[in-house]
């Protein structure tokens, strides 16, 4: 009986929390895409497919964690289909090509993410497709007192931190 009731439930919240946990999303848009983009302005950084991989878990980890049964575009499928609309870099992205990639993949928002693993900053730029705008655009740094943690340390906590911000600020509107 025990076991009925528990069952009952936990399929209940399965089909009822992809329904209530975007409200306020009404239009059958994808919620975002996200680019990631390690900059190393051309010199080689040892690892750079580990770190990579590492940084897209910890993306795939926190869209997990704050959008339940949403739909976010991310990895490497992301920044090839850019590409096609010439955004080779986050620098390189031009509102217009924004737009453009926007109708045609049906995301409401863009997230690009460039990190600079060499000193240790991340580029933000997170662009609206109602706006037609930038609705953040800054570049952060490690905080002081992380000379003891490693690159990667390092970074997955600019990313995780600053990707939850900026994705909660989209959920709010």
């Amino acid at each position: 009986m025990k076991v009925k009731i528990v069952l009952s439930a936990l399929i209940f919240l399965l089909v009822a929390s992809p329904a209530i946990s975007f409200a306020g999303v009404t239009d059958d848009n994808a919620l975002a895409a996200i680019a990631l983009y390690i900059d190393t302005s051309g010199r080689y950084v040892p690892g750079l497919d580990m770190l990579n991989k590492a940084l897209n878990e910890v993306i795939r980890y926190k869209v997990n964690a704050l959008f339940l049964g949403s739909e976010v575009q991310c990895g490497n499928e992301v920044l090839r289909e850019l590409k096609r609309y010439n955004v080779a870099t986050a620098a390189d992205a031009t509102p217009d090509a924004l737009t453009a990639y926007a109708k045609a993949r049906h995301v409401n928002y863009i997230i690009l993410l460039a990190v600079h693993p060499l000193d240790v900053t991340l580029d933000i730029k997170a662009y609206s497709s109602a706006a037609n705008a930038y609705i953040v655009d800054k570049t952060v740094t490690a905080p002081d007192g992380g000379a003891a943690l490693s690159m990667l340390d390092s970074l997955s906590g600019l990313l995780g931190d600053e990707l939850a911000s900026v994705l909660t600020m989209i959920i709010k509107g």
